[in-house]
């Protein structure tokens, strides 16, 4: 038989409503009663009726996710970050994935908010686009926005520095040697505008002229990269290297590149940004730029559950970036080239 809050009553010859208090924080009961009746129900392994708690406290201790691309490791480690924040929380988490379509977005933010107490969510939408989300948090959301920012909207957010991942990958590229760098851009999120403008102040630092002919619109998935890159190939004139978006997408350019003859590496050097996890397993791996996805996902989680908790306003402008670093493998033809990972990195993220 399962334990209730009568069990853990009896055991500690307290009422059932002191119990059921202790365990959903209400204020009238002090620290040291409470930290006694948790012990005690995690001593018996007490699993709440996550109904029952809902109804005695308004709540549904559900949180919300909305990501564009759950096939992208990227994201499910976010997700995994999250869980390790929510779950010890006695949170449980419904995840939707919008595959990059913004109206698919709306429509699943719209749905998760009458069933959530908050949501955590990587927007597909242009970063101008963010009325109907000021709407919704007007009506009372709690949102969260991670990796990804939207204009004009009082939430907090949790991201990297993306400027400066573009920043850094265009640098590396510069470091080896090269000086026709092409860039396949991401869509129309905010994520890619902020890479592209770092890959433009990389050029311009280095008095490189930039040149509108080597940046070809992208998305962010596999197969776009994929097509994009043979589109390239077509038409000539492919650069000597080539700072993709994200890695997906660059491993997308690479098979394209594979197929058409080219050697990564030492035809065409190729950095990616994100660190999918088996980026380092690639036949040639790939140099990316990395950030701790995990707490992305953790810190989101927190600042979620303190505007419910209300520990935090809901509408802040609040940001927390998490640092990014040069990873290099040999796809930049760095190993090739006598370069070492340890100075590269050290040289470009200071």
């Amino acid at each position: 038989m399962p334990t209730t809050l009568a069990d853990i009553a009896r055991e500690l010859g307290v009422s059932k409503m002191t119990v059921s208090r202790a365990i959903n924080n209400h204020p009238e009961i002090n620290a040291e009663t409470r930290e006694r009746v948790l012990a005690v129900a995690r001593k018996m392994k007490y699993q709440p009726n996550q109904f029952a708690r809902a109804l005695a406290t308004s709540r549904s201790y559900l949180l919300g996710m909305v990501v564009p691309d759950l096939m992208h490791s990227y994201f499910a480690e976010i997700l995994r970050g999250i869980e390790l924040v929510a779950r010890p929380a006695n949170l449980q988490i419904l995840v939707c994935n919008t595959y990059e379509d913004a109206s698919k977005e709306i429509a699943e933010v719209e749905a998760l908010r009458q069933r959530t107490d908050g949501l955590i969510v990587a927007s597909s939408l242009p970063p101008e686009q963010s009325q109907a989300y000021r709407k919704m948090i007007k009506d009372g959301l709690r949102l969260v926005l991670v990796d990804r920012q939207l204009e004009n909207l009082r939430c907090p957010a949790v991201a990297t520095d993306n400027a400066l991942v573009g920043m850094l990958a265009t640098e590396h590229l510069i470091s080896l040697g090269h000086r026709r760098i092409g860039h396949l851009r991401g869509a129309a999120a905010s994520v890619a505008r902020e890479r592209f403008e770092g890959y433009k102040q990389a050029l311009a630092k280095h008095k490189l002229r930039f040149d509108p002919s080597l940046v070809r619109e992208c998305g962010f998935l596999e197969d776009q990269g994929y097509e994009a890159m043979r589109a390239w190939i077509a038409e000539d004139g492919v650069p000597e290297a080539i700072f993709a978006a994200n890695d997906p997408a660059a491993i997308g350019a690479m098979h394209a590149l594979t197929e058409a003859g080219f050697r990564i590496g030492a035809d065409v050097a190729v950095a990616g940004a994100g660190n999918v996890h088996y980026g380092d397993m690639l036949s040639v791996p790939l140099t990316t730029v990395a950030w701790s996805t995990t707490e992305m996902g953790q810190q989101a989680a927190r600042l979620l559950i303190g505007m419910i908790e209300g520990e935090a306003p809901s509408r802040t402008a609040q940001r927390i970036i998490v640092a990014p670093s040069l990873v290099v493998r040999r796809s930049s033809g760095a190993i090739a080239k006598g370069v070492k990972a340890a100075a590269t990195r050290a040289r470009f993220s200071k």
